[in-house]
């Protein structure tokens, strides 16, 4: 579990831009986070803040050492037209699709995302769709893609082709899940 001090500081790593908060007081407590596999409810801090009535939330565990990958890297399509997965934004309440953040650059139509089901996982390979040829500029934009699938997620892991690794839950180094209105 990490401290309150350490959430804290993940909070205010931001410098001098955006709005200034006035932290007073933080108490343990618990958040519900999305998860491949459906909402789990973890330990947070609650951060008391000048002027506002509810809690900021930030969890108060760190992400365990990735397990080793069952799969290896996508090779069959060019490197200019991968597009690696972001993060996991959510799973459907019924289990039967997700919606995950997928890279894509200024010059093309925006990412796809098939997805190849098995047993025990749920592969999704992200691309990039109408790339055009010359001049562009080199811009990483963020677009967030639902996928359908054929059965529910349940016990089984979501994986990146592009990596072969399980699909991280948000944005690296993103917004705290209960700024995304992931956590009531």
């Amino acid at each position: 579990m990490t401290g309150a001090r350490e959430a804290y500081e993940s909070v205010a790593r931001g410098g001098d831009d955006g709005p200034h908060l006035t932290v007073t007081g933080a108490r343990p407590g618990a958040m519900t986070l999305a998860t491949s596999r459906g909402p789990a409810t973890v330990p947070a801090w609650l951060f008391t803040l000048e002027e506002y009535d509810t809690p900021l939330k930030r969890a108060a565990v760190a992400p365990s050492k990735l397990p080793r990958p069952p799969i290896g890297p996508q090779r069959e399509v060019s490197t200019s037209q991968l597009a690696p997965l972001a993060g996991l934004v959510e799973v459907a309440g019924d289990g039967r699709s997700v919606t995950v953040t997928a890279e894509h650059g200024a010059c093309d139509d925006g990412p796809a995302v098939h997805v190849l089901e098995t047993g025990g996982g749920v592969v999704l390979s992200a691309f990039v769709t109408g790339v055009r040829e010359g001049p562009c500029a080199g811009v990483m934009l963020l677009e967030e893609v639902t996928v359908r699938l054929a059965g529910r997620v349940g016990d089984r892991v979501l994986l990146d082709a592009f990596t072969g690794r399980p699909v991280p839950y948000g944005v690296p180094n993103g917004a705290s899940p209960s700024r995304r209105g992931v956590s009531p």
